[in-house]
């Protein structure tokens, strides 16, 4: 399965570094995991804090601190990656607020890609 990114340059309607540029603004817009967890009430403050604590001593990601505490779960893992999908702003929407497409192309390109089934993933 490819990504709508990779169609995208594909078709040559964009080049890797501007995938690439797109890619990073969608992940700078994201809330830290922390902070995610936090604002949805998916761990309690407490053990938010055990968890910062973990990561400054041990210099270790959320995740990471979180497997060493025992806090992580499948169902955590779950919770956070649907969350994220929520708010990720998508690389079509970048593009089109950016001026590097415009909505026809993209309407297009977007038929074109969820046409072809091997790019459709099932949903968890």
């Amino acid at each position: 399965m490819k990504t709508f990114g990779q169609f995208l340059i594909e078709k040559e309607l964009i080049s890797k570094e501007l995938l690439l540029d797109c890619i990073l603004e969608q992940i700078s817009s994201l809330p830290a995991t922390s902070q995610l967890v936090k604002d949805k009430k998916m761990m309690s403050s407490h053990q938010i804090l055990q968890v910062v604590e973990v990561q400054s001593r041990d210099e270790i990601g959320f995740k990471e601190a979180c497997i060493s505490l025992g806090f992580w779960s499948d169902e955590l893992n779950s919770q956070i990656k649907k969350e994220l999908l929520t708010i990720r702003t998508p690389i079509g929407n970048i593009l089109l607020k950016k001026g590097l497409i415009n909505l026809s192309e993209l309407t297009k390109a977007v038929d074109e890609f969820l046409s072809d089934d091997k790019n459709l993933s099932p949903m968890d």
